[in-house]
């Protein structure tokens, strides 16, 4: 597993990026829930696009891979502005 983490770190590190801005633009616009709901959609936006573009890139994108990584970003997304405008 670590290996293969190693192998692909060139990967992983946009991801890594990508939530972690998102986390830092959270916390920075606290004040504003309409700003912070564009940073959470378009978090899962790029999760979604990363997914995409990382099975492409290993040859092994399929329908099912990008319907996976939708369902995971649609119910991430809910569930962040449900936290959100709950409050």
């Amino acid at each position: 597993m670590l290996q293969h983490i190693t192998k692909y770190l060139s990967h992983y590190m946009p991801i890594l990026g990508i939530f972690g801005l998102g986390f830092v633009g959270l916390l920075r616009f606290s004040y504003d829930p309409v700003f912070q709901s564009a940073i959470i959609i378009s978090m899962g936006a790029s999760f979604l696009m990363w997914g995409a573009i990382h099975h492409w890139l290993h040859e092994g994108l399929r329908m099912g891979i990008i319907l996976e990584y939708l369902a995971v970003s649609l119910l991430g997304v809910i569930v962040l502005l449900s936290i959100l405008w709950s409050r």
